[in-house]
């Protein structure tokens, strides 16, 4: 993981939108690599061969918050309101219009609370879905497009629903497709040829 120690504030801001400016038209993992150099100066943790769609936004001044593993791909629209840390693992897929949220508001006295949020690897985040809490999503779960998650995720559980419940559990194969033809092990998260 590449990790730059940023100032704060316009700083952060302005390597956010020259970042979203440099989002590549189609696939080119140096062009990829160049955006994610840009996002790396607000203080954010991102691993190798990430892809971050346009439209990304996260909490300026706290960007350290946010770790992403390697191989990642987030699509269009993904906010991230980063009050405190999350993971986002290897090999997730995220679809458009994804939100991850870990803060939020105690609802008898309103005191503001965080925790940590941390998505396993080899996670599909389907269209639309809200990711709510300080929680944790396990390895090889599916998140149903449009589905709120407000509690834990076993690891192979399928989810779908407001709020999400286990629908199913994944049968893992032995490969599962990624990007450009290639695939990655749900056992061991190594990419395969």
């Amino acid at each position: 993981m590449h990790t730059y120690h940023a100032p704060r504030g316009k700083y952060r801001k302005l390597c956010k939108v020259i970042a979203n400016f440099l989002t590549p038209v189609q696939h080119d993992w140096s062009k990829w690599e160049r955006k994610n150099g840009w996002l790396r100066k607000t203080g954010m943790k991102i691993g190798k061969k990430v892809v971050i769609d346009h439209n990304f936004h996260c909490l300026t001044g706290l960007e350290e918050n946010i770790v992403i593993e390697d191989f990642a791909t987030l699509h269009c629209g993904l906010r991230i309101w980063n009050f405190n840390r999350i993971t986002i693992g290897a090999f997730c897929m995220f679809a458009a219009d994804v939100t991850l949220l870990n803060g939020g508001h105690d609802i008898n006295s309103f005191e503001p609370f965080s925790g940590p949020l941390v998505i396993g690897k080899g996670c599909w985040i389907g269209n639309g879905a809200r990711i709510v809490g300080p929680l944790t999503i396990g390895n090889n779960a599916i998140i149903g497009a449009g589905a709120v998650v407000i509690d834990d995720v076993p690891e192979g559980a399928v989810v779908a629903g407001v709020p999400a419940r286990v629908i199913r559990n994944r049968e893992l194969p032995e490969k599962v497709w990624h990007m450009e033809g290639k695939y990655f092990s749900p056992k061991t998260f190594e990419l395969l040829s």
